[in-house]
């Protein structure tokens, strides 16, 4: 009861007792990095006297889940409790920042050393004209002088010519100086601007207490959450050019502004979505009613589509430019490979280990570091959609797997870099597609061959119904050397009212799949062509509608 009535005194006490106690050094050792927070490990040593002693260590976060703050104690004794403090100050607790600051000063004070200079040169040029001018003014009768010499004249002449070059000189210096360190300024104040975050000009703290059986020496390791990290995964995938198996490496693009330079830690990446206070997701009974949306919903629907698709993209690298000593005899041995991280299989996640100790600074960088690589099987074929786009593409379609999340692919073709593509979320049973680039071996060509109206009965009457005759053609042709697997992708109207009728449909060959990926009216062949071989596909279908309502969209 007696150690229960300390403990909640001390805890009355709040941020009160942090002026007088003493922030215990710590280093970070552990991070653990999600898709936009980070956890922090720190360790540190500290000797205690037997008893209940107050802990704190210092954390320079700029935001922290208060709720996320666990320690652990490696000595003999017991842990009260954790607590997570906040102290305001005058300056800013961060050392990084206090160097911006007082970097962002000292230039400051250069310029105005410069531009004082640039004054007194200004004030020089103006005591010249000054001289100038008054050579030029009516000179009195009682102080004319006898006139000058022609070598005095021109010794004058030089002097002040001289004079005004040396000064525009040393003001073209000058003013490109203080250009440059204005520029320098305004860097330092826009990174300075991105790593205070909110600015809150705050100390933060871990608060330990622990209740001693003895004076010792102890470890403390404590975890919590960081606002301002994050990773996202990007790849790059190799395709060679016998079409065979595709290799796929997966690179973590990381970047952190939390307020700490994460120094020498042991980095890992989990895949893992954290919980952020969200509910299971719930179904609501499915209504029909005969009421429309009005114009005011449809646009704010629209809008919102177009927003979270938007927000769906994803927006490059940081890279040492450094070179070290360039070695001959190494750089025509064996290629280097990458140093892949460890990965670690959760129950719900994936987790990666990087090999080594790494080193990001909290700046407005990236970082981009190798994680796994995988070999895939590819399915490679030419795919084909005429009726929007006359060009033919060639598509590796290979198999997902659990560790490839959603990211940009950096696409290789043969070791020569083609082009960019999006990863999107795998869907249940969903393999995904690599476009490998256009191919100008494969030729197609849809045209219309017949689209003839009759709006009479024998060129008499007037019809209230329209009859319309349709037929396009699509024209395959393959004048590479090697057969060619090559899928089409076409359509046919569909009406969605019985006032439009769309019939006599006449489709030669037979599509492979109609209504193909669940879209009505969608038409996919498959088809493999030898070399210099020409196929054929014909489509033909009669639309009938009243006179009055001619459709959209034919």
């Amino acid at each position: 009861m007696k150690k229960v009535i300390i403990l909640i005194f001390l805890l009355s006490l709040g941020t009160s007792l942090c002026f007088s106690q003493q922030i215990i050094p710590s280093d970070i050792k552990e991070v653990t990095l999600f898709s936009d927070r980070a956890q922090i490990t720190r360790k540190a040593k500290v000797k205690v006297g037997k008893g209940l002693n107050e802990i704190f260590l210092g954390v320079d976060a700029f935001r922290i889940d208060k709720d996320s703050v666990t320690a652990k104690v490696f000595g003999k004794g017991e842990v009260f409790g954790v607590q997570f403090k906040e102290l305001y100050l005058k300056d800013e607790p961060q050392e990084n920042i206090k160097a911006l600051v007082l970097k962002i000063e000292e230039l400051q004070f250069l310029a105005r050393k410069l531009a004082e200079n640039k004054g007194v040169l200004v004030k020089k040029e103006t005591f010249l004209r000054s001289v100038l001018d008054f050579s030029h003014q009516q000179v009195a009768q009682d102080i004319k002088t006898v006139f000058p010499k022609v070598e005095d004249l021109k010794n004058t002449l030089l002097f002040l010519g001289d004079s005004y070059k040396e000064i525009n000189e040393e003001k073209l210096v000058l003013e490109q100086k203080i250009k440059e360190l204005n520029k320098e300024i305004k860097v330092k104040k826009r990174e300075l601007s991105s790593l205070k975050g909110a600015g809150c000009k705050t100390k933060k703290v871990i608060s330990i207490l622990f209740d001693s059986q003895k004076s010792q020496g102890i470890n403390i390791e404590a975890t919590y959450l960081s606002y301002g990290a994050l990773w996202q995964p990007l790849y790059k995938v190799d395709v060679p050019l016998d079409l065979g198996k595709v290799n796929i490496v997966m690179f973590s693009k990381a970047q952190q502004k939390t307020g700490e330079d994460w120094q020498n830690v042991k980095l890992s990446f989990s895949n893992v979505i954290p919980l952020k206070g969200v509910g299971l997701p719930s179904l609501n009974s499915w209504f029909l009613d005969t009421r429309r949306r009005s114009r005011r919903e449809v646009s704010y629907r629209q809008k919102s589509l177009a927003k979270s698709s938007a927000d769906s993209l994803v927006p490059g690298s940081h890279v040492d430019k450094g070179l070290g000593e360039w070695d001959e005899e190494a750089s025509a041995g064996v290629q280097a490979g990458f140093a892949y991280a460890e990965d670690k299989e959760l129950p719900f996640s994936f987790e990666y280990e990087f090999p080594k100790a790494v080193t990001i600074e909290s700046k407005d960088k990236q970082a981009l570091m190798p994680l796994f690589s995988k070999t895939l099987k590819g399915e490679f074929f030419y795919y084909a959609v005429p009726r929007t786009n006359p060009l033919t593409f060639l598509i590796c379609r290979a198999g997902s797997d659990r560790e490839l999340l959603p990211g940009m692919l950096n696409v290789y073709f043969g070791g020569r870099f083609i082009g960019k593509t999006r990863l999107g979320e795998k869907k249940a049973g969903e393999k995904f597609d690599l476009n490998l680039g256009v191919d100008r071996g494969i030729k197609v060509k849809r045209e219309v061959i017949k689209d003839k109206f009759k709006e009479t009965f024998f060129k008499k009457l007037d019809r209230q119904t329209i009859i319309r005759e349709i037929a396009f053609k699509i024209t395959v042709e393959n004048i590479k050397n090697e057969s060619a697997k090559i899928k089409i992708i076409d359509s046919i109207p569909v009406s969605k009212t019985d006032r439009i009728e769309v019939k006599d449909i006449k489709i030669t060959p037979e599509p492979t799949k109609k209504n193909y990926q669940d879209k009505e009216g969608v038409l996919l062949w498959e088809l493999e062509l030898k070399p210099n071989k020409t196929e054929e596909i014909n489509v033909k279908f009669i639309v009938t509608y009243p006179k009055s309502m001619p459709p959209r969209g034919l």
